[in-house]
């Protein structure tokens, strides 16, 4: 979290003014659809007998409860004359939904028992503006109320001061990585092993450890034991020496390297990977390295698998090549590696960072202009940026992406909750 943001969220806590309206709780009375949605003490809606909502008209009226005690959720309502329960046979009734984002549930009943049955499961958030339509002998009885969960409202001014960032839900590619640790080590296809044609006395040493060196530069100056002739050792390749095994005076061997040279303008990197992962890998794969503060993250792929394993660590070799024209990546340097194993392309996905709790759900917020509201998710594949919906979201859909976390927080310091 920056430090602005703290500071907003500090300041907002303190002065005990949300960032934007109150939100109301499922079971919001009639009149609070409108005033309730400005702040203000909300008026609880009258209960029945089975802890619903109560609608009356002259001498009819309807109890409207979700019932959720081991089913799925679901409208039951209960029907009364002059406050004694009537067969529910003889009501008709309907339950129009209109959720947040235009979309719009009709529901029809039937008789159970001694209530009225929905014929759809009431899908979380129970957040909606309902609308009830009773007939019974011969009238028409209309109810119309806001049940609001999870919702706030914000300003413009609100939104932009507050940092939040407004995505639109669409197809994104979801990576599965593997990280594994390994190091940087001179690339031994560019490497030389500079040995002298005869051996002799070394007269004189030209290259020190980590000097630059051209191709046909001389390294050395050796005496040959045979013609007691002074001659020139060069190197082979232009690079870096990376050993030296020379000082004057002493005796250079036969087939004995004195000096290594690499040239550094590619590196390998090698990865230990666990062998139970091995399988998972394959030539080609991309691979990004870390070497920690210092240096920049760079890409490679996979260039070679190795067909055999470390005794000591139970690891396998996987081994990437890195351009490095800037010298940075150092042989001998420790860093992590994200091999990605799979990558797909799903049609729904959110950004890690809309992620929110709310009860026990995973949600994001969604928005329509000034509004917010929670949208409980089933979520799928993930990886560091990107987290797949299965469920939950439609593409198109706009949420909040980045500072989500004051969202929850408004809707928080409400009170919202879950009552039917």
């Amino acid at each position: 979290m920056s430090k602005k943001m703290i500071r907003v969220l500090g300041l907002l806590l303190l002065s005990g003014v949300g960032l934007g309206a109150l939100i109301f709780g499922c079971g919001s009375s009639p009149e609070q659809s409108t005033e309730g949605a400005h702040g203000g003490e909300a008026q609880e809606p009258t209960k029945g007998p089975h802890g619903g909502r109560l609608l009356a008209e002259g001498d009819f009226a309807t109890e409207v409860t979700i019932y959720e005690s081991g089913v799925p959720p679901e409208f039951r309502v209960f029907c009364f004359e002059k406050n004694v329960p009537i067969d529910p046979a003889q009501v008709s009734l309907s339950i129009v939904l209109r959720r947040f984002g235009g979309l719009v549930n009709t529901i029809a009943f039937s008789k159970q028992q001694d209530y009225l049955l929905g014929d759809q499961t009431i899908v979380e958030p129970h957040s909606f503006d309902v609308e009830v339509v009773a007939e019974h002998a011969g009238k028409t009885h209309r109810w119309m109320y806001a049940s609001y969960e999870g919702r706030t409202q914000l300003s413009p001014e609100a939104i932009t001061n507050a940092g939040i960032v407004i995505e639109t839900a669409g197809p994104a590619t979801v990576r599965t990585v593997l990280e594994a640790n390994g190091r940087v080590v001179p690339n031994e296809d560019h490497l030389a092993q500079i040995i002298p044609r005869y051996p002799g006395v070394v007269r004189e040493v030209r290259k020190r450890l980590g000097d630059p060196v051209a191709k046909d530069e001389v390294l050395a100056i050796v005496e040959s034991n045979e013609s007691l002739q002074p001659y020139e050792v060069k190197a082979s390749i232009a690079g870096t020496v990376i050993h030296k095994n020379v000082n004057p005076g002493a005796y250079a061997r036969e087939g004995e390297s004195i000096y290594t040279v690499a040239d550094l303008r590619t590196v390998w990197v090698d990865i230990n990977v666990y062998r139970q992962d091995f399988a998972r890998l394959k030539v080609g794969q991309p691979v990004t390295i870390d070497a920690g503060e210092g240096v920049a993250k760079t890409q490679s792929r996979i260039a070679y698998l190795s067909p055999f394993g470390a005794e000591d660590t139970q690891t396998m070799l996987a081994r990437a090549v890195v351009s490095n024209p800037a010298g940075d990546w150092r042989p001998g340097l420790f860093v992590t590696g994200e091999i990605t194993v799979d990558e797909v392309t799903v049609p729904v996905a959110v950004r890690a960072s809309a992620l929110q709790t709310f009860r026990d759900w995973d949600v994001v917020f969604l928005n329509d202009g000034e509004l917010f509201e929670i949208s409980p998710l089933e979520l799928g594949r993930r990886d560091g940026a990107w987290v797949e919906v299965v469920q939950g979201l439609r593409p198109g859909q706009r949420y909040v992406a980045e500072n989500s976390f004051l969202i929850k927080a408004d809707i928080g310091k409400s009170g919202a909750s879950h009552d039917h």
